[in-house]
C-alpha cells in the first residue's frame, strides 16, 4: 500500500520543552541530540520557531540536509519498519557532485531521538532503522519514472517541466530515456518570491521574515503585516508572469528545438509550482498550437512517488541479496528533500 507524507523543509535549533502541542506526528516533530543539538522541524518549526529556515539546494554534508533526511526516514518507519530501501534525488545541477555523498550518508544503520512529549507521550524515544540499499537519481528521472510506470503509464515521447521552489527543470523524455541535450536547470519559484519581496519592501518593513515564511504567504495569496491583511493575489500573478517570461519560456526556447516538437504532443507539468493556476495558463498560452499541457495529479508528490517506484524495482531485483524472504520489517521509500517541502512516499507491497 502506497502512502505519501509531506512536511515543510524548515528547521530551527531549539531547546524548549514542549508538552502536548500536537495531535499528529507531522505537526510535532522535535529531534534531540543530533550532533549534540536539539531541533524543531516542519510544522512545529513554523508554529513555534522564531526563524525557521533551510539553505537552498543543501549538500549532503550540510546539517539541514541530514536532519531533514533522517526526519523523512523516521516518518517512513511509521513505527513499524526498521529496514528501508531508499531512493532519493537532486536537480541536474547538483546531482553529479552530491549523489555519492548522499549515498554514503544514508546507507547503513541510523538512530534518531524523537521527543514524543510534543504528542503528549512519555518522553524521548530512540528509533533505530537500517538502509541496506540506497539509490540516487535526478528529480526529472524520478518524475518520468512515475509518469511512465505509475498511474499515468505514458509510454510515448513527452516534454517534462518540473517547477520547484529552488529549481525549474526541463527535458524531453523518450521511451529509451532522456534526451540530455534538452535537459536544463534554472531558477525555481524562489525567483518570483524575490520579485514579490521587492514589491512589498516598497511599502512595508518585512526584513524579519525568512524566505520560507514569505513563500507560505505567497502560497496563501495574503500576508499579515502590522495586524493588517495584505492581499497578494494580484502581485503574485504579476511576478509569476515575469518569472515565466524571464526564466521558464527562455529556458524552453533555448533547449527544446522546433525539430523536437515533431514527435511530441504533450508536456507534463510537475512540482509544486504547477499548482499555481497562473503558471498553467501561461504554459497553455505559449503551447496551445503545438502541445497539450497536462498537470500531473498532485504534482508536488511526483518525484517522491517515482523514487518509491524505483525502490520497489530495486527491492524486487535484490530480493535474495537483501534477505527479503521475511518482508515484514522492510518498506520501500521515495525521499524527496525539496527546498519547500520534504515528501516521503512509502510502499511495502512488493
Amino acid at each position: 500500500m502506497e502512502k505519501s507524507f509531506v512536511f515543510p523543509s524548515v528547521l530551527e535549533e531549539n531547546y524548549r520543552d514542549f508538552e502536548k502541542v500536537a495531535d499528529e506526528f507531522l505537526d510535532g516533530i522535535r529531534i534531540t541530540g543530533l550532533n549534540g543539538k536539539d531541533y524543531i522541524v516542519g510544522n512545529l518549526a513554523l508554529k513555534e520557531g522564531l526563524s525557521p529556515h533551510k539553505f537552498l539546494n543543501s549538500s549532503p554534508d550540510d546539517a539541514d540536509y541530514q536532519l531533514l533526511g533522517l526526519t523523512g526516514l523516521l516518518t517512513a518507519t511509521q513505527g513499524t519498519y526498521s529496514n528501508l530501501i531508499v531512493t532519493t534525488g537532486f536537480p541536474f545541477t547538483t546531482y553529479q557532485p552530491f549523489k555519492g555523498a548522499a549515498a554514503d550518508f544514508f546507507k547503513g544503520s541510523h538512530q534518531i531521538n524523537f521527543d514524543s512529549r510534543t504528542l503528549g507521550s512519555r518522553g524521548v524515544e530512540k528509533v533505530d532503522f537500517s538502509i541496506p540499499e540506497i539509490d540516487v537519481m535526478t528529480e526529472i528521472e524520478g518524475s518520468v519514472k512515475y509518469i511512465r510506470n505509475g498511474e499515468i503509464k505514458d509510454n510515448g515521447n513527452f516534454i517534462i517541466a518540473s517547477i520547484g521552489y529552488g529549481t525549474f527543470e526541463i527535458a524531453l523524455s523518450q521511451p529509451g530515456g532522456l534526451v540530455y541535450r534538452t535537459a536544463h536547470s534554472s531558477s525555481g519559484i524562489v525567483y518570483a518570491i524575490k520579485l514579490l519581496e521587492n514589491e512589498l519592501q516598497k511599502k512595508y518593513y518585512i526584513n524579519i521574515l525568512t524566505d520560507q515564511q514569505l513563500e507560505r504567504a505567497f502560497q496563501r495569496g495574503s500576508i499579515l503585516i502590522k495586524r493588517k491583511r495584505v492581499d497578494l493575489s494580484e502581485i503574485r500573478d504579476k511576478v509569476l508572469e515575469s518569472y515565466y517570461n524571464e526564466v521558464i519560456s527562455p529556458s524552453i526556447r533555448r533547449n527544446i528545438l522546433d525539430e523536437d516538437f515533431y514527435d511530441v504532443d504533450k508536456i507534463y507539468l510537475v512540482g509544486g509550482g504547477s499548482l499555481y493556476q497562473k503558471i498553467v495558463e501561461l504554459f497553455n498560452k505559449e503551447f496551445e498550437d503545438v502541445l497539450k499541457v497536462e498537470v500531473v495529479p498532485s504534482p508536488n508528490l511526483t518525484a517522491s512517488k517515482g523514487y518509491c517506484i524505483h525502490s520497489l524495482e530495486l527491492a524486487k531485483s535484490k530480493m535474495g541479496d537483501l534477505g527479503l524472504e521475511n518482508k515484514s520489517s522492510f518498506t520501500c521509500v521515495g525521499l524527496d528533500l525539496g527546498n519547500n517541502n520534504t515528501v516521503v512516499t512509502v510502499n511495502n507491497d512488493f
